[in-house]
């Protein structure tokens, strides 16, 4: 069985949400608040294990997995087969999960009275606190989220159709002039997309360029950018900057392997930079900015 202590010293394992006391004030106010009848449980999960996230890689798919332990950190919801509220405890997502909220994750816990633990479908998947940890390190999804209808209707009024590959032999003559040499992925990428501005589902807009001087670049080991720095060692060395999200604030770049990165947007899978890979497709990291 894999423990906490296990979990702890593994590299992959982070602290969050502030001190130990600001997660007991919260934590005891939603148990007020939501009328929880055995507060004292969590409030021992919590001085025991803290709230943290751990990343795992799953065996069979290669899929990068996070699990987060956040006792209350989501909404209480109440189980009428249960007849009492259901707290919510912690959840697992990949890069295809558009945010950490319960209804987004690939699968959620929750505890009831009896101690026992609970996913969203209601079903059992854990006895104990030390069950709950073990299945969440060691289960396998190979999960794809479906991509939703509105992501294609709002990549389409920003110029994208099926099938779309436009001409993009300007676009290779400007990189290979600045010293850029983009991947057939990237290549592929660029001719799809290059140039389509939509919105997203909150009125932002993503914003693909199709010119150099929009802002196109390669990641560097001598740039000033800490953003490119990081990704230059941590991730991919033919990664570059091929579009903008939250006006402005986001940086989507693509590696040469085609995976899409979102930097300085929160991101379910956001490292200690910030950057987080969006999407286990090209569609899937759509469907996470748009959807």
């Amino acid at each position: 069985m894999i423990t906490f202590n296990d979990i702890k010293y593994d590299p992959g394992f982070r602290t969050i949400n502030g001190t130990l006391e600001h997660q007991l004030e919260d934590c005891n106010l939603s148990i007020i608040d939501d009328g929880i009848t055995f507060g004292d449980k969590i409030i021992e999960l919590v001085k025991e294990y803290g709230n943290f996230y751990i990343d795992r890689i799953e065996q069979g798919s290669g899929d990068r997995l996070r699990f987060y332990f956040e006792p209350l950190i989501n909404p209480t919801k109440y189980w009428s087969e249960f007849d009492q509220n259901a707290v919510s405890i912690g959840r697992i997502v990949n890069s295809d999960c558009r945010n950490s909220i319960n209804d987004y994750t690939i699968e959620s816990a929750y505890l009831l009275n009896d101690g026992c633990y609970y996913n969203q479908s209601k079903k059992k998947i854990a006895d104990s606190i030390e069950e709950l940890f073990d299945y969440f390190m060691k289960v396998e999804y190979d999960y794809h989220a479906p991509i939703s209808p509105k992501t294609y209707e709002r990549l389409k009024n920003g110029g994208w159709y099926e099938g779309r590959k436009v001409d993009i032999s300007n676009l290779i003559g400007e990189c290979e002039e600045a010293g850029i040499t983009l991947t057939d992925k990237q290549k592929a990428f660029f001719e799809e997309f290059s140039g389509i501005i939509c919105k997203a589902h909150d009125g932002q807009e993503v914003e693909i360029f199709s010119k150099l001087s929009h802002g196109i670049c390669q990641v560097s080991a001598d740039s000033d950018e800490y953003e490119e720095k990081w990704m230059y060692d941590n991730y991919d060395k033919n990664s570059i900057w091929v579009g903008m999200c939250y006006t402005g604030e986001g940086r989507i770049w693509l590696t040469g392997d085609g995976q899409l990165l979102l930097f300085a947007i929160t991101g379910v899978l956001k490292d200690d930079a910030w950057v987080s890979p969006i999407g286990r497709t090209i569609m899937n990291g759509f469907n996470v900015l748009l959807s």
